[in-house]
């Protein structure tokens, strides 16, 4: 009876949470800073990412919650309502992906704040994964182009093989809050993440995160 409970409580000590990812004795859901954005984030997942705990895409939502939207991309059906996003004229919609052949260089933009609000559809997956849906998403093609150029090595370590050079996906989102001149918000989101990192270790190991 002593080892079933044991059992039990070890269970749920290292069940997720369903809204930050977190092992639960770690949930960061009632500790992170809401912001809303002027840049609109559309986060297109791949069916592997979208359950994963360790995915920071969800992290986003949570703490801006008014200005992220999360769209499950699947091969044999189209995302309706981004598509319908993407075709709202008060927006801009831009794809951050890194140009790399000569086609997508010819979608390259630099990117400025205008009038028009901006929309950023960020690509959540294996590297690739994300190469998989630019090539098989007829909705993203023509769409200008972002890439982003960090002069800094991701700090996201929660997976082995991640590719060098490439930010996780609300590393990606912090670059671009800046380049949208939303300085402060990039740094609350900042924080959180370096929060859901520390928060993620400790709980995997059993250990519930102090302070």
């Amino acid at each position: 009876m002593e080892q079933r409970y044991m059992v039990k409580q070890l269970t749920s000590l290292y069940q997720s949470c369903n809204e930050c990812g977190l092992p639960i004795i770690n949930c960061i859901c009632n500790k992170s800073a809401k912001v809303t954005t002027k840049a609109k984030f559309w986060i297109l997942s791949s069916e592997r990412e979208f359950y994963r705990p360790s995915n920071t895409a969800r992290l986003l939502k949570l703490i801006n919650p008014e200005s992220t939207e999360l769209f499950l991309w699947e091969r044999t059906k189209r995302p309706e309502q981004l598509i319908k996003n993407i075709s709202r004229e008060n927006h801009t919609a831009f794809v951050v992906f890194p140009t790399e052949n000569e086609e997508l260089e010819t979608r390259k933009v630099d990117f400025k704040p205008t009038n028009k609000i901006p929309a950023f559809i960020i690509l959540d997956g294996t590297w690739k994964e994300a190469r998989k849906i630019v090539r098989k998403s007829d909705f993203l093609k023509g769409l200008p182009i972002v890439s982003l150029e960090p002069n800094y090595l991701s700090s996201y370590d929660l997976r082995r093989g991640a590719a060098k050079g490439n930010l996780c996906t609300i590393e990606a989102a912090i670059e671009i809050l800046k380049m949208n001149e939303e300085l402060g918000s990039a740094q609350s989101v900042e924080a959180d993440y370096k929060l859901f990192l520390k928060s993620y270790k400790a709980g995997v190991s059993g250990h519930k995160l102090k302070g």
